[in-house]
C-alpha cells in the first residue's frame, strides 16, 4: 500500500506539471517586450507591443543601451514558438502522469484481488 502511494504521487507530479504548462500556454497571448517598447515615434510606450514597435532587448538606463533590438514580428515569432513548446510539453507530462497513474492503479488492483 504505501509503495502505490509513493508511485501515485511520483506519477501526479509529471501530471500537475503538464497542467501547470498547459495553462502556462493558454494564457501566453499577445507580444510584450521584456526591454524598453519604442513605438514608430521612437518613443517610449507602455505594453502590449503594436505593429511598428520594436523592443529594446536588456536596455540599460545608466548608458542608454541595448543588446539588441526586436521588431514586433520577431517577438510575436518567438511567442507562437513558447506556446507552441508549452502545449507539446504540457501534453506530454500530462499523458505521462495520467498513464502512469493508470497503470499502477490497475497493478496494484490486480495484486490485491489475486492475493
Amino acid at each position: 500500500m504505501r509503495l502505490k502511494v509513493v508511485l501515485l504521487v511520483l506519477f501526479l507530479i509529471p501530471l500537475l506539471w503538464g497542467l501547470v504548462s498547459l495553462l502556462r500556454a493558454g494564457s501566453a497571448y499577445g507580444a510584450y517586450c521584456p526591454g524598453l517598447l519604442l513605438g514608430e515615434d521612437g518613443e517610449s510606450h507602455p505594453d502590449p507591443m503594436r505593429r511598428g514597435d520594436r523592443c529594446e532587448l536588456s536596455y540599460d538606463t545608466g548608458t542608454g543601451r541595448s543588446i539588441g533590438t526586436s521588431t514586433y514580428e520577431q517577438v510575436t515569432f518567438g511567442r507562437e514558438l513558447k506556446r507552441r513548446s508549452l502545449y507539446q510539453q504540457g501534453t506530454l507530462f500530462t499523458l505521462y502522469g495520467t498513464v502512469g497513474m493508470g497503470i499502477v492503479v490497475v497493478t496494484t488492483r490486480r495484486r490485491r484481488l489475486a492475493g
